[in-house]
């Protein structure tokens, strides 16, 4: 399902798979118009009866550090969204991804000094 290929020329990439209740697609279609334009959200080719499956796609051609601090944003903002049925089947390893590169740019960030 989800892939940690991070290939900055590679285009668009799934790096979620989700699903909620079959009758939700209007509110995953409501949340969809209010992501990013780097992702997009495409009904899988297969869901389980009564369960509507979605994969979430990133495009990496805008650098692989943007793109992973956006997987890991709509990780965090599809557990906020409060979708009917939702349950995240893969992709959470994102949010730690983006939480480290959050850390080791804060660690690499140039200290400043007060010189008063």
């Amino acid at each position: 399902m989800s892939r940690l290929d991070m290939n900055p020329t590679a285009g668009w990439q799934q790096v979620i798979m989700f699903e909620v209740d079959a009758e939700s697609r209007r509110a995953v279609d409501a949340f969809a118009r209010s992501i990013a334009s780097e992702a997009r959200i495409l009904p899988a080719a297969h869901s389980p009866s009564g369960y509507a499956w979605f994969e979430v796609e990133i495009d990496f051609s805008h650098g692989e550090r943007r793109a992973v601090l956006l997987a890991g944003n709509l990780v965090e903002a599809l557990e906020a969204a409060e979708l009917p049925g939702y349950r995240l089947l893969s992709g959470r390893e994102w949010m730690d991804l983006a939480v480290s590169q959050t850390s080791l740019d804060a660690a690499l960030r140039p200290a400043t000094h007060s010189l008063g």
